[in-house]
């Protein structure tokens, strides 16, 4: 890239999705069409984020990981982005989705080295973290595995006065076993029969009769909502184990052979083995892969967004502008997503293990 390019705010096209309520005489929030909504009525009162009440029978490192959540947005968030920058200097902390680091810290790495006054440092948090610190004035943007729902983008407009996305790229959410699992393929009953409880053993998927060990990422983070998302209200209890990121839950599936995890993630060199999915008008099962999500057979999907409270020139708007520019977005590609910002054609190439 050269590194005469200065990236320009206006190359983000930055869309609005909200503005903070102003007077009007039908009591309603003014709403601008976005990403996220095309129109709607909302009463005036301000929606704050309900965080849903959930059982769960092993936390692992979740204790740990919201103890010291407080102690990560006073140590970096506020400091480094309340200093003065331009769009190729200064010091940046960017909040990001756990799943999603991977792709944001090659990207912050490729501009760190692109232009040398600049400091972009990347810590992950969970997706409703984010928006909290949002909420609370400890940050100004952040890189999401999901868009916003309704009442966070609200409960963001009460505080911050406006809220921009930009979709950068798409990848799916992958169901994964142990590789010694005999198990291929999944459809949407045995998930949803699985997921609620109803279906406790993998025999019906392998033959085995062990018992299924269920490990999910976060409630409320990407991979979550495109559950929520497909299976559409039928999630109102489900029997599983939620770990604190991606990258946990296929620590675990790696080492159990009696797990199916569930990852919103693109899957580099993993020791796990991605399960095909059966689609009900199709022949062959599905593999998981960005090909087969373009061409709309594969229908779980994560997608990388940037939100800003901000129409911004600074540090952020930078950064943001070249994760858009040809060079960001064959990083994004080169990270196992489909890019938003340029045409791809996915060409699939097959090997004796079949598209795994």
């Amino acid at each position: 890239m050269d590194k005469r390019f200065v990236p320009r705010t206006a190359e983000c096209r930055l869309r609005a999705i909200h503005d903070r309520i102003g007077s009007r005489d039908d009591g309603c929030l003014p709403m601008c069409h976005g990403f996220l909504f095309r129109t709607a009525k909302t009463t005036a009162s301000w929606v704050r984020i309900g965080f849903q009440a959930m059982t769960i029978r092993r936390i692992g490192g979740l204790l740990v990981f919201f103890a010291i959540l407080p102690a990560v947005l006073a140590g970096c968030g506020k400091k480094e982005q309340g200093e003065k920058s331009t769009p190729t200097s200064g010091s940046l902390a960017v909040f990001v989705s756990p799943a999603m680091v991977p792709v944001v810290q090659a990207g912050a790495d490729e501009f760190n080295k692109t232009y040398l006054e600049a400091n972009v440092n990347v810590y992950p948090l969970n997706s409703r973290a984010i928006v909290d610190s949002m909420i609370n004035r400890q940050a100004d943007v952040g890189y999401f595995d999901r868009s916003l729902s309704q009442a966070e983008s609200l409960a963001v407009v009460g505080t911050r006065q406006h809220l921009y996305s930009f979709l950068l790229g798409s990848s799916v959410a992958t169901w994964v076993v142990h590789p010694d699992n005999p198990a291929t393929v999944i459809d949407s009953a045995q998930a949803l029969e699985i997921l609620t409880g109803q279906t406790t053993s993998w025999k019906a998927l392998s033959g085995r009769d062990d018992s299924i060990h269920v490990y999910l990422p976060p409630l409320g983070d990407g991979a979550w909502t495109a559950l929520e998302r497909f299976f559409s209200g039928a999630l109102t209890k489900v029997n599983a184990h939620y770990w604190q990121s991606d990258s946990a839950v296929l620590a675990e599936v790696s080492q159990d052979p009696a797990g199916l995890g569930f990852v919103g993630m693109p899957l580099r060199d993993s020791k796990v083995k991605k399960l095909r999915w059966r689609h009900p008008l199709l022949a062959d099962p599905v593999p998981a892969n960005i090909g087969t999500l373009q061409e709309g057979k594969y229908p779980f999907r994560v997608n990388l967004y940037y939100y800003t409270i901000a129409d911004r020139t600074d540090l952020a708007s930078g950064f943001l502008s070249f994760m858009a520019s040809n060079a960001g977005q064959r990083i994004i590609a080169d990270q196992g997503f489909l890019p938003e910002m340029i045409p791809v054609r996915v060409v699939t190439l097959r090997s004796g293990e079949e598209q795994k």
